[in-house]
């Protein structure tokens, strides 16, 4: 894993996290509730969002352009979320939260990161806190079997598929407790 999410570069500059930090914090400003006087202060959040996220940078998943886009739109969702609770959700002038964290020319593989519709940032942020919950070696082999069968989750983790089926019973019973049901 590189160590830092800085100096990736990318066709518009040398940095890929700040300039995609700039350009979200820009596209905020003048709805939700924020004024181009929050602009450095979103932008510096979203870059915190980031840096709070990279230790979870899997360099075999995704890119590091991949992974930056993704947690910066993660940022994006909690900005609002808080803005929103402050302010009791003020008009939006047409522009949605998918607008905002979704960009066509960013699009992310499915393996990468879970595609980004409102509802489903909720559901990805209750996943990553059931997941957080987990056991270090249970939560790498949750999201082995988002992707892949359980053979495929015991060979790639050199594991019985005996354990990998332990182990999803404790992921299933971490869900049901959260709420989820039968997961």
């Amino acid at each position: 894993m590189p160590s830092s999410p800085f100096g990736h570069p990318h066709r518009k500059g040398p940095c890929y996290a700040t300039y995609y930090a700039k350009k979200k914090a820009h596209e905020l400003v003048g709805h939700f509730g924020f004024t181009s006087s929050d602009q450095d202060d979103l932008e510096q959040s979203l870059l915190v969002s980031l840096m709070e996220r990279w230790p979870k940078y899997e360099a075999s998943e995704c890119t590091p352009q991949e992974f930056i886009s993704w947690a910066i739109g993660k940022g994006v969702a909690e900005q609002v979320r808080e803005r929103q609770a402050r302010n009791h959700f003020e008009p939006t002038d047409g522009l949605s939260l998918e607008d905002l964290i979704n960009d066509e020319e960013e699009l992310l593989p499915a393996s990468c990161v879970q595609a980004d519709h409102a509802h489903a940032i909720d559901l990805s942020v209750d996943i990553e806190q059931v997941l957080a919950s987990l056991p270090p070696d249970v939560q790498k082999t949750a999201r082995l079997l988002m992707t892949e069968n359980m053979s495929e989750a015991a060979r790639k983790s050199g594991v019985s598929r005996r354990t990998i089926r332990d182990r999803a019973r404790i992921i299933r019973e971490a869900f049901e407790r959260a709420g989820y049901g039968d997961a």
